[in-house]
């Protein structure tokens, strides 16, 4: 047996077969499935036009991305174009500028140059002129002269070295020297200068000559000795008293003694008394020698800082205080105690401080010399150019008295007298 297959609502249905008749349920289907095709239609052309639209949205970017990559490039070979013509504008400018810059700084150096060889031409004659007047006063001057500047700088050195070194091996040379210098001269007005210098220098040869450095030095060396000085230990043990015999003599006028003597023995085989003479100390733990010692280095150091400092009572108290405290805690029978005693007591005899004079009596006249001498050259040189004014004055005098009776083409005196002056 074979199916029929139902007829399809869209194939025109045939006549073979005779027609059924048509109900309501049929209808309803063939309405259903109409409406069904027809939403399907639908939904396929909206899908259809929804890639449409988006493929023309991509199209479109695609095309802007295009558009703008091709604006800015453009603008940017525009903007290129622009930098390097105003770039070459500038260029040339700045080009121009910094020649107009250079040729006014060219007239400026040639300006400046001009001033600067003229001011150098002026100065170049003004110290030629300069130089003219020093040479012209140097053979005015006297060879005399500088033999007494030579003495008065010698003093004057002598009187610095005194006063700030305290040097008076050194003054003496340098006093000794000037003295020289003003023999050289022969003059002798120079006598009393010369008198006062030898003055000075017997002065300075009463006067002490300080060895502050070898006394430091000393206080130096015997600072590093004090930590080997042996302090004064006292022996409890020893005996003071001496052992005397108690022999018996066969003279009858030793009586007493022999009495003497017998109780003595007599004391000695039942108390025996020992005597001691002389005051016994306490010993000394090693902190307090210890301390000992280094109060003792204090010391030398405070000696070490007067000498320097040249404050001569704080240097001989504190030497004498040093020499006590070795006579009472150091043994004095030892070598090197002794030694560093008279270490000190010749340190004692030696000066630290000295008032010196801080000037000398020869420094004041020589430059009271120096004075009288440059007042003498200006008068002399006063005497000269009045000298010089008044030997054309006379000529004029001279001129007029011989011819009395024509007249005399040249002014009158008062108007000779300031053009003299002016081409003196």
């Amino acid at each position: 047996m074979t199916d029929k297959k139902p007829p399809l609502a869209t194939e025109p249905a045939k006549n073979t077969a005779p027609q059924a008749p048509v109900t309501k349920k049929t209808k309803a289907t063939a309405t259903k499935d109409t409406a069904a095709k027809s939403q399907n239609k639908i939904s396929k052309l909206a899908l259809v036009a929804i890639v449409i639209a988006l493929g023309a949205t991509a199209v479109h970017y695609f095309w802007q991305q295009q558009q703008s990559q091709l604006l800015t490039i453009k603008l940017s070979e525009q903007i290129d174009h622009k930098n390097t013509a105003t770039f070459n504008q500038y260029q040339a400018q700045i080009k121009q500028a910094l020649i107009e810059q250079q040729k006014t700084f060219a007239k400026q150096l040639q300006q400046v140059t001009a001033q600067v060889n003229d001011s150098n031409q002026a100065k170049m004659a003004e110290l030629n002129m300069a130089v003219g007047q020093l040479e012209r006063k140097a053979k005015q001057l006297q060879p005399s002269d500088w033999l007494l500047h030579e003495a008065e700088y010698l003093i004057r050195i002598a009187a610095r070295t005194l006063w700030l070194e305290h040097d008076t091996t050194a003054a003496i040379g340098l006093l000794k020297d000037a003295d020289s210098r003003l023999a050289d001269l022969n003059d002798p007005a120079f006598l009393p200068v010369r008198e006062l210098v030898h003055l000075d220098i017997k002065s300075l040869e009463l006067m002490p000559t300080l060895q502050t450095d070898e006394i430091i030095l000393t206080l130096m060396a015997l600072n590093k000795q004090v930590a080997m000085l042996p302090l004064a230990m006292v022996d409890v043990d020893a005996e003071t008293d001496t052992n005397t015999s108690l022999e018996l003599s066969n003279d009858l006028n030793d009586w007493q003694a022999n009495l003497t003597k017998t109780w003595q023995k007599f004391l000695d085989d039942f108390i025996r008394v020992r005597q001691r003479t002389g005051l016994i100390e306490p010993l000394t733990s090693p902190e307090q020698q210890q301390h000992l010692k280094q109060n003792l280095t204090l010391k030398i150091q405070l000696a070490l800082w007067a000498a320097s400092e040249r404050k001569g009572d704080i240097y001989q108290k504190t030497l004498t205080d040093i020499q006590h405290w070795l006579t009472e805690f150091f043994d004095l029978e030892e070598a090197v105690n002794q030694h560093f005693l008279n270490a000190l007591t010749n340190l004692q005899t030696q000066r630290v401080s000295y008032v010196y004079p801080s000037d000398l009596t020869s420094l004041t006249a020589i430059r009271k010399a120096l004075k009288n001498q440059a007042t003498k050259s200006l008068i002399s040189s006063k005497k000269t150019a009045s000298d010089v004014v008044e030997t054309p004055l006379k000529k004029v005098n001279d001129a007029v008295k011989t011819n009395p009776e024509k007249e005399s083409p040249l002014p009158k005196k008062q108007d000779v007298q300031p053009k003299v002056e002016g081409i003196i």
